[in-house]
């Protein structure tokens, strides 16, 4: 309701299980350990894992029906229908983004915000940037966020990363956090980018695909 994500915590179900144990001996002979008791594994966990789309915010798909002319979501012919809460969420969010007007139809807004392949919240941070005078830095940001995560932590070096990422680390935000990660990468000749994004445990693969 306060238009934030967040990662839940919640337990696997039994199939999931079942397929992780499965991974123990996949390239040879091994074992599969259990942090919990075989009572938990039948009593507390569920038999299959409920379908992404009952788990994930609806907001793009939404706006992709509305962009097909699809305007009654309730009754779609979902293969698992999402709760209808789920629905007036994303459809809150896309009228307070100027997706979507006060009738639930797709403005001039919402038709550029279906082109790009993004969440809402970024396509819109895209479009309105010109505004801003900021694209170069808004594209740059969104690249960031679209791709794994830029910053590694291995265990056996997790106080020397922290320190890595400290000299990274903008005030203010977050994102001028991963700008200023991505405008000192662009700095390091070609040759050298990979032995410094080893030096600064940043990960290479992931500076590359932003």
């Amino acid at each position: 309701r306060i238009r934030v994500e967040s990662l839940l915590v919640s337990p696997i179900s039994r199939a999931s299980a079942r397929q992780r144990a499965g991974r123990a001996g996949r390239t040879r002979p091994g074992k599969c350990f259990r942090l919990y008791t075989e009572k938990s594994f039948y009593e507390d966990l569920q038999e299959t894992t409920y379908p992404e789309i009952l788990r994930s915010k609806m907001s793009n798909v939404v706006l992709t029906l509305k962009k097909l002319g699809i305007d009654d979501l309730v009754h779609f012919d979902f293969m698992d229908p999402p709760a209808p809460e789920t629905l007036m969420r994303a459809l809150e969010l896309l009228n307070y983004l100027g997706a979507l007007d006060d009738e639930g139809e797709m403005t001039e807004l919402g038709y550029q915000m279906s082109e790009l392949p993004l969440d809402p919240q970024l396509a819109k941070l895209i479009l309105v940037s010109p505004d801003y005078r900021c694209s170069s830095e808004i594209v740059t940001i969104v690249a960031c966020l679209s791709v794994p995560q830029i910053f590694m932590r291995p265990r056996e070096a997790a106080k020397a990363a922290d320190e890595a990422k400290a000299q990274f680390t903008h005030s203010d935000s977050d994102h001028l956090t991963l700008l200023h990660v991505f405008n000192e990468y662009n700095m390091v000749p070609d040759k050298e980018r990979k032995q410094w994004c080893w030096d600064n445990f940043i990960s290479e693969r992931a500076m590359i695909s932003a």
